[in-house]
């Protein structure tokens, strides 16, 4: 009970920090990941757990003019079905997505910067991807042309890209690091597979 207690108190302490924190970078409000800086703008730092859908639906509906996401530190998403829903979200409303110099997005995030209208980053960003897996087997032990396959595919066809250029794309991330690593995308890679807009 001792334990709790003393969790709890430090807990109310760190989310107390927390907001002192947000409020000193000028953030005005939070939801989960995503931190609003004014009534165009939101900064992503942060992983994307099961409720990313949720909290980008309440971000929305309480800041409707957001044109803008900042992606800082976003090292994944635990939920690729409940990402994709946000990512949806943020393609619907023509939102556009950025990378500063000191931005590290890996994983699910570069699915969520995908869903941009206009994507763009500075150099020093790094854009990292790799095999998914769903604990017990990943991407490639299945073949080309699954069925497990497809909900990835029709993704990066529902943010722009063709066919041809999602299936190019996604086989190119899941052969790129297995599940316990990351590949960094270099500079011909970012171009090859249009990950910026033009």
């Amino acid at each position: 009970m001792v334990f709790i207690r003393t969790f709890t108190f430090l807990s109310l302490l760190a989310l107390l920090l927390l907001g002192f924190t947000s409020c000193k970078k000028g953030y005005v409000d939070r939801f989960g990941p995503f931190y609003i800086l004014n009534d165009t703008t939101v900064v992503v730092n942060g992983d994307m757990g099961s409720r990313v859908d949720n909290q980008f639906d309440k971000l929305m509906n309480q800041y409707p003019n957001i044109k803008l996401l900042i992606m800082e530190e976003c090292p994944g998403s635990r939920d690729d079905e409940e990402l994709f829903k946000a990512a949806s979200m943020v393609k619907e409303n023509s939102i556009n997505t950025h990378l500063p110099p000191y931005a590290v997005i890996e994983s699910g995030a570069v699915d969520l910067f995908l869903a941009g209208t206009i994507r763009t980053m500075e150099v020093g960003a790094k854009i990292g991807v790799h095999a998914w897996s769903d604990g017990s087997k990943s991407a490639t032990d299945y073949p080309v042309g699954h069925g497990e396959h497809q909900i990835y595919i029709d993704y990066y066809m529902s943010v722009g890209y063709s066919q041809e250029d999602a299936e190019a794309l996604y086989y190119f991330i899941i052969n790129a690091a297995p599940p316990n690593d990351i590949h960094y995308l270099t500079e011909e890679e970012i171009l090859e597979y249009n990950i910026l807009t033009p």
